[in-house]
């Protein structure tokens, strides 16, 4: 698949809204209720992040199935994309734990009562989450959802390859709705950081992958209807963020279907409005940038508050705001520096790897 403007900018607003959810959202004492509720989804980032994966390393492993180096350019590749900047964030955590700024009060945010390294270096720190109830210390609370993704990687690549085509599609439509089901019969904090109960997001993705590549969907779509779509889904999101939980176990399922009508307007839309404003540079920028500001955002806000409030990231006065303001405005300087000088030169590597002669 051709490198598409308007998927990176749809990824930068899933940063973004990440971004709002972190610095404004749970950083706001005493959040209006107004505020709360026009911002009540933005914790669902991570749901367009999610099926953004699935429909982009499923359309790959897709295009390269009969590929003799199927499995071993994909995982290299995966491995030069994620590890580099996820390791060296966990490195620097590893690091502070012998400094006595792991024990300081102003950063027990940061630090305190940290998952074992060894679940980290495995991803899988969102089983231990799971089992013990909470994120961890917020340095690495968010690397949840790469744990997930890291896990995706294990089952999906071996699923398309070894499952023949005219059972793909019903096998990942059966797999989507048994999350709600896994919802159901067992809840708890694990539904929020658990593989099997966050796939639907990951394959509603990888099936919105198999679909584009079927010539009756194809001719079939059209871009009127998916702004029909996209709005019936828009609306009962209002719902979601006026009564959180509203849809039960389907509040995930429900999001997946919007985000992937998203992904399907990003898709298909550039000659559109939808199209053009998706690719606006500013978008591509954060979109491409998005992995960085992702893995740094936390750390950076709760230094900065630890050392200039010495306390837990909060915004209770204007000088606070600022604050934050600083934080995200030096987390896009290191998401910017490490796209240039780490992410970009060792992406280059994994690309000289290739499927095929024809891959470039």
């Amino acid at each position: 698949m051709r490198r598409n403007a308007q998927l990176d900018g749809l990824r930068g607003i899933a940063v973004l809204m990440v971004i709002v959810w972190h610095y404004l959202v749970c950083q706001l004492v005493n959040c209006p209720v107004s505020l709360r509720i026009a911002l009540g989804l933005t914790w669902s980032g991570v749901d367009l992040f999610f099926v953004l994966s699935g429909f982009l390393i499923g359309g790959i492993l897709l295009d390269h199935r009969d590929s003799p180096s199927y499995f071993r350019v994909f995982y290299l590749r995966r491995v030069c994309r994620v590890f580099p900047l996820y390791f060296l964030l966990l490195g620097l955590f590893a690091g502070l734990m012998v400094t006595p700024l792991f024990a300081e009060p102003s950063f027990l945010w940061l630090f305190h009562n940290p998952l074992p390294l060894w679940s980290y270096g495995s991803f899988t720190q969102n089983i231990a989450m799971g089992l013990r109830g909470d994120f961890g210390p917020h340095w690495l609370g968010i690397t949840w959802s790469l744990a997930v993704e890291e896990q995706f990687y294990l089952l999906v690549p071996f699923l398309i390859y070894y499952l023949p085509r005219r059972y793909l599609s019903g096998v990942l439509v059966a797999a989507i709705l048994a999350a709600p089901l896994f919802r159901h019969v067992s809840p708890g904090f694990h539904v929020f950081v658990g593989t099997l109960w966050r796939a639907d997001s990951l394959l509603a993705g990888v099936l919105l992958a198999v679909l584009v590549r079927w010539p009756s969907f194809v001719s079939a779509i059209r871009d009127s209807f998916l702004l029909v779509l996209f709005a019936v889904f828009l609306l009962g999101a209002v719902v979601l963020s006026l009564r959180p939980n509203a849809f039960g176990t389907l509040d995930h399922l429900w999001l997946a279907g919007l985000y992937s009508t998203a992904v399907l307007i990003a898709h298909y839309g550039s000659g559109t409005f939808a199209g053009r404003l998706l690719g606006s540079p500013v978008l591509v920028w954060f979109g491409q940038l998005s992995y960085g500001i992702y893995m740094f955002h936390q750390a950076v806000s709760g230094l900065l508050h630890g050392a200039l409030r010495h306390r837990a990231p909060t915004i209770v006065s204007w000088s606070d705001a600022v604050i934050s303001l600083c934080a995200l405005g030096l987390t896009l300087l290191l998401a910017a520096l490490s796209y240039r000088y780490l992410e970009s030169p060792i992406l280059r590597y994994g690309h000289r790897y290739h499927y095929s002669d024809r891959d470039s």
